[in-house]
């Protein structure tokens, strides 16, 4: 998967799907819906406060014809509604202009939400200037603590989704300062025991290496540089990075230094979660509309 229009290519084949959206009354979010639905992504589902979500439909030239609107004020009814009409007959659920912690409570909730009794983790997709492929990333956003059970758990996140997409053996790096085994970095440590669970097949449909200094994951040179024996240094899939910071701080980086186009979802839901800032641009919120519908269309929906 070389680049985002191939994503929105490989989701146009999925048909429409129903994206239920929370909080819809803003114009980049709905900008965003606008360019899905021009594609033919979606059906949109927008629920918040009706006429807010007119004023900005209007101001974005998006045709409300055969679009379902549900008029509700209240926050918390606003969600817990959204993720009633997402199981009932919604394929995929997209923040709008709430917090991420509001969002995330609902999704969360014991008694009405998506949980699945497996981890939730943020993946960000990017489309990197100087790099042949996208490239996926967590976890930038929902697990500020990890251990090996929890990267072991994203990790399974991360392979279901892209074998949603056809990315049969994803490659996966697992990303720390350098290579060198240390005691004080459990990144480290857990590279080495995920790494053995991978090669006996407790891990499985992926090839998975580590610990990678960041520039050994993206460039082969740098590998035969550093006398690294690799199958993946240079066309890695995935990064798994060290924590919730470097994860959080990488992507944005590169989405405003390096002009990286980029989409974010949570994986391990019911069903698959839009999640993104209300400053992602218009764009930002197509692509991610893309990777929901492209997953939202896998078999085994509980990615």
């Amino acid at each position: 998967m070389k680049s985002f229009d191939e994503l929105i290519g490989f989701a146009k084949k999925a048909g429409k799907k129903r994206c239920v959206v929370v909080m819809a009354q803003d114009k980049t979010v709905l900008e965003g819906v606008k360019m899905a639905q021009d594609l033919n992504l979606i059906l949109p589902v927008l629920v918040g406060n009706k006429d807010s979500i007119l004023q900005y439909a209007k101001n974005v030239n998006l045709d409300l014809n055969n679009i379902e609107i549900h008029n509700i004020e209240d926050e918390n009814e606003v969600i817990k509604k959204s993720i009633s009409l997402v199981k009932e007959h919604g394929d995929f659920l997209m923040k709008g202009t709430l917090s991420t912690s509001a969002f995330l409570k609902g999704v969360l909730n014991k008694e009405w939400g998506l949980r699945t009794g497996k981890i939730l983790s943020h993946i960000a997709v990017l489309e990197i200037p100087g790099y042949h492929k996208l490239i996926f990333m967590s976890d930038g956003g929902m697990n500020p603590r990890l251990d090996l059970k929890i990267r072991i758990d994203i990790i399974n996140n991360a392979v279901k989704m892209m074998r949603a997409i056809n990315i049969e053996q994803p490659k996966i790096g697992l990303i720390a300062a350098s290579e060198v085994i240390n005691p004080d970095m459990p990144e480290t440590t857990d590279a080495v025991k995920t790494v053995d669970l991978n090669k006996t097949g407790e891990i499985k449909n992926c090839i998975i290496e580590g610990p990678f200094g960041f520039d050994v994951a993206i460039s082969k040179e740098a590998s035969d540089h550093k006398k690294i024996k690799s199958e993946i240094a240079g066309d890695v899939d995935f990064l798994l990075m060290p924590n919730i910071s470097a994860a959080n701080i990488w992507a944005k980086g590169l989405i405003f230094f390096a002009s990286a186009k980029a989409a974010g979802m949570v994986a391990g839901a019911a069903k698959p979660v839009i999640m993104l800032s209300r400053a992602d641009k218009p764009e930002t919120k197509l692509n991610s509309i893309a990777l929901g519908v492209a997953i939202s269309t896998a078999s085994d929906f509980n990615i």
